[in-house]
C-alpha cells in the first residue's frame, strides 16, 4: 500500500501540448482509471488473507476506502507541487474496485470467517 501511497503523489507530465496529445490524454485517463479500480480491487482481495476476527475484517474496508479517500485529498493539497489534483471520482472508482475485490474473493472472506468459528468451538 505505501508503493501505491507513493505512486499516487508523484507528478505526471501533462501531454496535452505534445503531437497527438488528445489521444495521449484519452488513453492516459483509461488507464488510470483501469489502475485505480484493478490496485483497489488486488488489495481488497489480499486483504481477504489477514487472518482477524469477523467482526473486525470489514474494517478493512473501511480502511481501504479511507485510504482512496486521503490519497485523493493530500493529491489536492499538494497541487502546487505535484500538479496533479484530487478528484472525487476517482474515490468513486478506488470504492468500486474495492467491491469488485470483495465480490471476487468473498469465498475467501466467509471461508477463513468459518474456520476461526470453527477452530473456536474446539
Amino acid at each position: 500500500m505505501i508503493v501505491w501511497t507513493v505512486g499516487l503523489e508523484l507528478p505526471v507530465p501533462d501531454p496535452g501540448k505534445m503531437p497527438a496529445g488528445e489521444f495521449i490524454l484519452t488513453n492516459k485517463y483509461l488507464f488510470a482509471k483501469t489502475v485505480h479500480v484493478a490496485v483497489y480491487a488486488g488489495l481488497a482481495v489480499l486483504s481477504a488473507w489477514v487472518p482477524l476476527a469477523g467482526r473486525y475484517r470489514w474494517l478493512m474496508m473501511f480502511v481501504l476506502m479511507g485510504h482512496a479517500w486521503g490519497t485523493e485529498m493530500a493529491q489536492e493539497a499538494l497541487k502546487p507541487w505535484c500538479h496533479r489534483g484530487g478528484s472525487l471520482a476517482d474515490v468513486g472508482y478506488d470504492i468500486a474496485g474495492i467491491v469488485v475485490g470483495a465480490a471476487v474473493s468473498w469465498k475467501w472472506w466467509v471461508g477463513t470467517n468459518a474456520e476461526c468459528r470453527m477452530q473456536n468451538a474446539e
